[in-house]
């Protein structure tokens, strides 16, 4: 019944076009070429379209780099991780400072993350990276290392049983695999820098599974474990494997007005399977799952109205709302 609900009123609404007065959206990515600059650039494409705002994707080496900017409203959005977005809003290592100005508007995506490897080295399990020169430190995502540490205790590793390199970002990960200078970096899977990768080393690439101790991953909150298998659009993966997962949002700051995020809000809602056609790897997320369960930060009021319009904001999600505002 809630569904039905949240469907007929979705489809009332989608009568009326959304009014915004934003007349730019800069969202804040990763490098050129990565999976959240890809997510950037198909969503200012999308808001483009159907409201008229200019809209860019702008690259950046890593979110650690434009997160605070959202906070400050130096660049309307950012494409951002649900566990630095935790961090960040709620001030705790590496963020110095809360950035209690940050807001949600939707998850956008669930990637699968996964450590890879040159597949001529041999290994095909996290277990296998014991002694091996492994990234443990991206310094341009601090948030990462939380799930590095966590893929790795899968295996009952930790950073003392790897060679820990320290990178400034995903590029630099990749061609350290590439160059022979790195064993294994852990990437966003189906990214077209993987792609390359497998088509530029002799014998390709190969992607790694989880160890054996799947609850090193889902007993931190906001992670999950994704079975990806074998398919066109994977490299890297003979057999099926466990990757991990976690939601990554379209993130603005309070600078923004209300009317402005509810149609930034209801234009991708309700557009949505126009940007799955656009780009292949947003076909895994459901437009209803835009909303999780549990919240890592707090949700713009101008997404709360919509999503509460549409029936997927609840009671539940509003008292964690008040919590974390509070």
């Amino acid at each position: 019944m809630k569904r039905l609900f949240a469907l007929t009123t979705a489809v009332a609404l989608a009568i009326s076009a959304p009014v915004a007065a934003l007349d730019r959206l800069t969202i804040g990515t990763g490098p050129a070429g990565s999976l959240y600059n890809q997510i950037g650039t198909t969503l200012s494409t999308l808001v483009q379209e159907h409201l008229g705002t200019t809209g860019a994707a702008r690259p950046f080496t890593g979110t650690t780099s434009y997160l605070p900017m959202v906070h400050t409203g130096d660049i309307e959005a950012g494409i951002l991780g649900g566990l630095e977005s935790r961090d960040a809003y709620a001030g705790v290592d590496p963020y110095p400072a809360a950035m209690t100005n940050m807001r949600a508007l939707l998850v956008v995506s669930r990637p699968s993350f996964q450590f890879f490897t040159r597949g001529s080295d041999g290994l095909t399990s996290v277990a296998d990276l014991r002694g091996r020169r492994v990234v443990t430190q991206f310094r341009a995502i601090r948030a990462f290392d939380e799930v590095i540490r966590a893929t790795l205790a899968s295996a009952g590793l930790t950073f003392d049983d790897v060679e820990s390199v320290v990178t400034a970002g995903i590029d630099d990960a990749i061609t350290g695999v590439q160059d022979g200078r790195i064993d294994a970096s852990m990437v966003a899977l189906g990214i077209p820098p993987l792609r390359q990768a497998d088509a530029t080393i002799p014998g390709g690439i190969r992607v790694l599974t989880l160890g054996e101790n799947h609850e090193a991953i889902t007993d931190v909150v906001g992670l999950q474990i994704n079975a990806v298998g074998p398919s066109p659009a994977q490299v890297g993966i003979p057999e099926p494997i466990d990757a991990v997962s976690f939601n990554t949002f379209l993130n603005v700051g309070t600078a923004m007005s209300d009317e402005d995020a509810y149609a930034l809000t209801q234009t991708i809602h309700q557009n949505w399977a126009q940007a799955q056609e656009a780009l292949p790897p947003l076909r895994g997320m459901r437009a209803e799952n835009m909303v999780p369960e549990t919240l890592s930060h707090p949700y713009h009021p101008g997404a709360i109205t919509y999503f509460r319009e549409v029936g997927l904001w609840t009671d539940a999600h509003q008292a964690q709302q008040d919590a974390l505002l509070n």
